[in-house]
């Protein structure tokens, strides 16, 4: 044999088993494109948040973790158990929320796992997984504040970030109640939170979660802030994925109620929130109930 048709028949042969390798990768992917493409690159690509701990952030060890990253992994566990791949690789891409929604609809993300709210608006562009997490505009106050819902600060001044939703939902209070809250501008979270600890104002109005974390995290004095109210707005998290593949939208609900029969949603809440002293909302907790779907 020449040394030519020696190569030559050894192309071939790479040839003929790429040729027989591609189904394989794929197996199990079926018709989604979602699957297929992690199938390819033997990985699947998780958006997340550096910095929203206890959700999405990285930690002292530079690994990304928290309570949204958890319930991802259910669904990673979906994945290589459908495609039959056990050594399936994770790749994490950081992601804001500038850039969240773009990188899940051009498909360089496989699942974002952060703290988007899903909302209507948003289904237009990408595709959701059941709600993990609700939390709505409820306002800041100093422990020493006796209000117990926003109405009781009726005339006086109330912080808010400027073209929020949740200055929106106060500002439309405010009106219809005709509270005569003094609305007061923040630049973001943290100053928000300073006025109330400094008595600049009597309350700062943003989202329930973020400044529940805040107050158990942050207040200086430990105890010296908390948070109160009924939620005034509605803003329900999940995590996105991109539009158009039934099949592995279907996979993602499926883990997710599996997640919340079990209890096992339950017990990474508490394992995430429960070391703030932030307990789990009877709303979130009613979720999880009625998302948990038979099989």
């Amino acid at each position: 044999m020449s040394g030519s048709s020696f190569f030559c028949r050894a192309g071939l042969g790479l040839v003929f088993a790429a040729t027989l390798a591609a189904p394989a990768m794929a197996l199990g992917a079926g018709e989604s494109p979602i699957l297929k493409r992690i199938a390819e690159r033997n990985a699947i690509t998780i958006g997340h948040r550096e910095a929203s701990a206890p959700y999405s952030f990285i930690n002292r060890e530079q690994r990304v973790e928290g309570y949204s990253i958890d319930l991802c992994m259910k669904v990673v566990d979906a994945v290589k158990a459908r495609l039959e791949k056990p050594d399936l690789q994770i790749k994490y891409v950081p992601i804001n929320t500038t850039n969240r929604i773009a990188l899940v609809a051009n498909g360089t993300i496989d699942i974002e796992c952060g703290t988007t709210t899903n909302t209507l608006a948003r289904q237009e562009q990408v595709e959701f997984s059941p709600i993990f997490y609700i939390t709505g505009t409820q306002v800041l106050v100093s422990a020493a504040n006796s209000a117990k819902e926003v109405e009781d600060l009726k005339g006086k001044r109330v912080a808010v970030l400027q073209g929020s939703s949740n200055e929106q939902s106060l500002r439309a209070l405010n009106d219809s109640e005709k509270l005569g809250i003094e609305l007061v501008y923040a630049k973001d979270l943290g100053e928000g939170a300073l006025l109330v600890a400094n008595d600049r104002v009597d309350g700062f109005a943003a989202d329930g979660g973020q400044i529940k974390v805040f107050a158990a995290t942050k207040a200086q004095p430990k105890g010296s802030l908390k948070v109160i109210g009924r939620l005034l707005t509605y803003d329900p998290y999940s995590a996105m994925m991109q539009r158009g593949d039934l099949d592995f939208s279907l996979l993602v609900k499926r883990a997710y109620a599996e997640t919340f029969r079990s209890s096992e949603a339950e017990k990474l809440y508490e394992k995430w929130f429960g070391p703030l002293g932030i307990v789990i909302e009877p709303e979130l907790k009613t979720a999880f109930v009625i998302q948990a779907i038979p099989r």
